[in-house]
């Protein structure tokens, strides 16, 4: 409901719902009736800004704010000797720009450099020709192709480059491992050359073990024997090493012939091919072969070996009323290294007078015999058996005699051996009322070249 103000002065009122003032309509400190006071006094709230003053310089703006202004207020531009003083110069300001300084235009002189060219869009627009190496600074420095200047990039990102090709062009297979390196190919590259370890040294001198241990005697041209070694190719080798080494287990002073030096070895095998004929009859020459022998000897048991004196064995007291048999071993020393020659050639034989071969134990008696290579074992006091080189047997009558000859091919053989014959005579009785005798020996031994 509205109600009327009856005003002193006579003069006519309306309701506030007529009113259309409002309380930011009226300068604080102040009260009216308007719009929003529901016919009671109310209180204004619009700020008094009184005469506001202000001084402006060059580019600068000035809100004005909300409120009540009465009118007396000011604002000026201050002069422009005030708003640029100091002492700046065409070589401080960019060309193409221009200011005022102490009330002065100055027009700039900056070169402006965009680092992808005039175009902003060369990559290489900023390649620089004058670089180097400050080995004191430990720097790459590269001058700036536009010297003095203000560069600048569309993207934020201004440049200076260089021709990457002057960095080089090694590649990691032609840099050590362990180091790293910088070329047209990339920067800090690691290397990739493998580093061929040592093996230890030898007398205080570096040394490298060839590659695979791989080490052969071969021919090479016109400088003729030599020994060929298999290198590491495509690896760095240690600048200490002296020596390469590989392993040779057959180079040895045994296997190398007396008298003759291979590879700063002097070798000490006998060369028996001087002489083909080391035993001949009851004769040993001393040099190549002499001999040992039992008269009982049975290998594969071990019983020291006696002297041989002479080349055969006879035994004349053979009984008429039992049989009789005989293991009978020629072993030859000292060891024959076979590796020197193509055959050895054994004469060897059976005598038999005055005696038959007789059946005992279901079995009818024989002679015969038989060539092996040995190899001793612990010395003289054992040996076995490398290979069996052959036999010859067969059955004798009253005085009948055999000879054996044993011609044996020993070009696989390269070590040294014992010569060893066997003449095995089994139940051999004598003829009553006669003399008898059973020998056997070897005849001759040749080694042939």
């Amino acid at each position: 409901m509205a109600e009327g103000i009856v005003l002193q002065n006579g003069g006519s009122g309306g309701a506030s719902d007529e009113l259309t003032a409002t309380a930011a309509n009226v300068l604080a400190g102040r009260t009216y009736v308007g719009a929003d006071t529901e016919d009671e006094a109310g209180a204004g709230t619009m700020p008094d800004n009184g005469a506001m003053q202000r001084v402006l310089r060059a580019g600068e703006n000035v809100p004005i704010p909300k409120g009540y202004h009465n009118g007396g207020g000011t604002v000026r531009a201050a002069p422009l000797a005030e708003q640029t003083p100091g002492n700046a110069t065409a070589g401080d300001i960019l060309r193409g720009k221009a200011a005022w300084v102490n009330g002065q235009r100055v027009d700039g002189s900056i070169p402006v450099f965009d680092t992808m060219g005039p175009s902003g869009t060369d990559p290489r627009g900023s390649l620089t020709s004058e670089f180097g190496i400050d080995f004191n600074a430990h720097t790459l420095w590269m001058h700036a192709p536009g010297r003095n200047a203000y560069y600048m990039r569309k993207d934020g990102y201004p440049h200076i480059c260089m021709d990457s090709e002057a960095l080089g062009d090694a590649v990691a297979q032609q840099v050590l491992q362990g180091c790293t390196f910088t070329s047209k190919n990339g920067m800090k590259i690691p290397g990739a050359i493998y580093r061929w370890p040592l093996s230890g040294d030898a007398g205080g001198q570096r040394v490298m073990d060839a590659y695979e241990h791989t080490a052969f005697i071969g021919e090479y041209g016109a400088q003729g024997v030599g020994v060929f070694m298999r290198m590491p190719g495509g690896c760095f080798i240690d600048s200490t090493c002296m020596w390469a080494f590989a392993p040779m287990p057959g180079a040895i002073a045994s296997n190398i012939r007396e008298g003759v030096n291979i590879g700063g070895r002097w070798g000490t095998m006998k060369d028996y091919a001087a002489s083909c004929v080391p035993f001949d009859g009851a004769h040993f020459d001393g040099t190549h072969i002499s001999g040992w022998a039992s008269g009982s000897f049975r290998y594969p048991t071990t019983q020291i070996w006696k002297p041989l004196q002479v080349g055969d064995f006879g035994d004349t007291g053979i009984s008429s009323q039992r049989p009789s048999s005989y293991n009978l071993t020629w072993a030859f020393t000292p060891t024959v290294h076979l590796g020197a020659f193509r055959r050895v050639r054994i004469t060897a034989f059976i005598d038999i007078r005055n005696c038959n071969f007789v059946y005992q134990g279901g079995s009818r008696g024989y002679a015969a015999m038989s060539v092996n290579f040995m190899r001793i074992v612990g010395g003289n006091q054992g040996a076995r058996i490398v290979q069996g080189a052959g036999a010859a047997t067969g059955g004798f009558q009253q005085h009948d005699a055999g000879v054996y000859q044993f011609d044996i091919p020993v070009e696989t053989f390269n070590e040294p051996v014992v010569i060893m014959v066997n003449a095995d005579i089994s139940q051999v009785q004598r003829i009553s009322q006669k003399d008898a005798l059973v020998r056997a020996g070897v005849s001759r031994v040749e080694l042939i070249a």
